[in-house]
């Protein structure tokens, strides 16, 4: 009778150690990928500051037949570092909660330039409409150049409260970090009284296991996420690429666990065949 009790017990702490187990993993997962030093990295990986920069210089090139104005005055004041620290700067800015403090000096240095050469050069007056045009052309080569810095559309989820809303619940989640660390090792001390520990706990890491890994490999497997549909090239390839790396963290994470529990029930399962055939061969 005893025995029985004691195997419901152990069953209903497993279950426990299951969702306790992932809900750990989330936090910690959580607390590593939303920080400014992982957005920064995944944009390295993803060659997001060239393909930002190569998509910027297209868009001033198309547009060339609208404002007259060669790329090369805009290569002039945008150069790749410039991209890589407005992008920086963007993700820096959003995570310490401050405004963006981006440079764009130079653009407005390099079209004044530009408009007065060419002023001079077909003696155009230099009337409220010369000086109109000069102040519409340096304001949407900032623009542009400053919603291609920002990669991860962090002003749009801003203005719509979505990234104050993100912030909110990573920090209750890391709140959570420790007394689920705590909880996950106080169920494993329990399951250790009640005896074939490592049976229960092996269990309950291969059940933790299966359920991280089989929807991510099926995601992956299936090419879920590069269906996705975004117009912009270096957003569709940054997001797509992020979310893969997220998924394939948490698949192989979902493995070495799920390889942990069939090792520790099978180490059990051994372990407590032999203690009967030393029971039986003692008799």
């Amino acid at each position: 009778m005893k025995s029985k009790i004691r195997d419901v017990f152990s069953v209903l702490i497993c279950i426990i150690l299951v969702f306790v187990i992932i809900g750990t993993i989330g936090v910690i997962t959580a607390d590593k990928l939303y920080t400014a030093q992982y957005f920064r990295m995944q944009a390295e990986k993803t060659n997001t500051y060239e393909n930002a920069y190569q998509t910027l210089m297209k868009r001033f090139s198309d547009n060339c037949s609208v404002s007259n104005i060669p790329v090369e005055v805009y290569e002039k004041a945008f150069a790749k570092d410039w991209m890589r620290n407005a992008i920086d700067e963007k993700i820096n800015s959003t995570f310490d909660q401050r405004k963006a403090d981006i440079d764009c000096s130079a653009v407005e240095k390099s079209i004044t330039e530009y408009f007065e050469n060419y002023a001079h050069e077909a003696h155009v007056v230099k009337d409220e409409t010369y000086d109109k045009k000069l102040a519409e052309s340096i304001s949407y080569a900032e623009n542009a150049a400053l919603n291609a810095a920002d990669v991860y559309s962090l002003d749009v989820m801003e203005r719509a409260g979505i990234t104050a809303k993100i912030s909110s619940y990573v920090g209750h989640a890391r709140k959570y970090l420790y007394p689920c660390i705590i909880l996950t090792i106080v169920l494993g001390v329990i399951l250790v009284i009640l005896k074939r520990s490592a049976y229960w706990t092996g269990t309950a890491l291969f059940t933790a296991g299966a359920l991280m890994t089989v929807p991510t490999a099926v995601v992956l497997s299936t090419d879920m996420i590069q269906r996705f549909s975004l117009k912009d090239y270096t957003t569709y390839h940054l997001v797509t690429g992020v979310l893969n790396a997220v998924t394939k963290n948490v698949m192989i994470t979902g493995i070495v666990m799920l390889l942990i529990g069939v090792f520790m029930i099978v180490l059990s399962m051994v372990t407590v065949s032999q203690k009967q055939q030393n029971t039986a061969h003692g008799e």
